[in-house]
């Protein structure tokens, strides 16, 4: 979860036109935040995007629709993001090939390697508790990070969405995006309430 608090008492030199109408000040505040919530959860998305191998509709799917709140001189606006753990051939496979080959022992398959992300560090499916080490299979023509289990070939699962919404990078940027709307959006609806006041 991104959370967003602001306190129109910091902001008082852009309402200081409206002061001694607090109607006009409500007014003007909840407007400004119903369009930054909005420019939050973009800005959740595209930041994702930027510290992730993840495709654009399994980031949206995960970005809930923003919330907002205005409590008194208090304003908060809210984005969560939250997801399934992905498998993790949705990320970057490496090498990007099929590594179970056929007439090959399994001991001697090489061992395939994924990055969730471009600062992320390669890592591998190592043989563990009963499971093989990982290997790629090719399926309907897509690649496919297995493990077996006696019998059984289980496709490998592991990071949400959401571990990389909670990058203080991710925050700060997003925090950012949403205060310069808020800000901007706020000065635009104090000249239009003090338009209607005239």
């Amino acid at each position: 979860m991104i959370d967003l608090q602001f306190d129109t008492k910091k902001l008082q030199q852009i309402l200081g036109p409206l002061h001694g109408f607090p109607k006009q000040v409500d007014k003007a505040a909840r407007s400004a935040i119903r369009r930054a919530a909005p420019a939050m959860a973009k800005e959740a998305g595209v930041q994702i995007k930027g510290h992730s191998f993840l495709q654009g509709g399994a980031i949206r799917a995960a970005i809930t629709k923003p919330l907002y709140r205005a409590e008194g001189a208090g304003l908060s606006a809210e984005v969560r993001v939250a997801s399934k753990p992905l498998a993790m051939d949705r990320f970057r496979l490496l090498p990007r090939k099929v590594t179970a080959r056929k007439g090959v022992r399994s001991t001697n398959w090489q061992v395939p390697g994924y990055q969730i992300g471009p600062n992320e560090p390669v890592r591998t499916i190592k043989a563990h508790g009963g499971k093989s080490k990982g290997f790629v299979i090719r399926r309907g023509g897509k690649l496919y990070l297995m493990q077996r289990r006696g019998k059984h070939l289980n496709r490998v699962f592991g990071y949400a969405v959401q571990y990389f919404a909670a990058f203080g990078v991710t925050h700060r940027a997003v925090e950012a995006r949403a205060r310069e709307i808020f800000e901007k959006r706020l000065e635009h609806e104090v000249h239009y309430q003090l338009g209607k006041l005239a």
